[in-house]
């Protein structure tokens, strides 16, 4: 499985508030790490490599941002508020899973 689709399947990006798949791969360029051979993801034979719990982290609170800007109607039987808090549980969930990066300088 590719990570745009991994990433899918972590994000339910389909499902309200849903994500493009534009928000997928920007979130997913932004956890671009180095691969196994060292290379930088700009590098022209760099094999992609990312932090998928990262990336879907910052999709979660996208839909939360979303759901945010959502106003609950009494008549239409969901309530924005609970979305909105299950997205930044869900962020919460995957921002804990992510890669630690260390830097050695020195």
């Amino acid at each position: 499985m590719d990570p745009i689709d991994k990433l899918k399947q972590l994000t339910a990006w389909d499902a309200d508030p849903a994500l493009t798949e534009d928000e997928l791969e920007s979130a997913l360029a932004a956890f671009a790490l180095e691969d196994a051979a060292g290379l930088a993801p700009l590098h022209e034979e760099w094999t992609p490599t990312y932090d998928l719990y990262a990336a879907a982290s910052q999709a979660w609170l996208l839909k939360a941002a979303k759901a945010a800007d959502l106003t609950d109607e009494p008549t239409a039987g969901i309530v924005t508020s609970k979305i909105f808090e299950n997205c930044r549980a869900m962020a919460r969930i995957y921002a804990a899973k992510r890669k630690g990066v260390i830097s050695l300088t020195g």
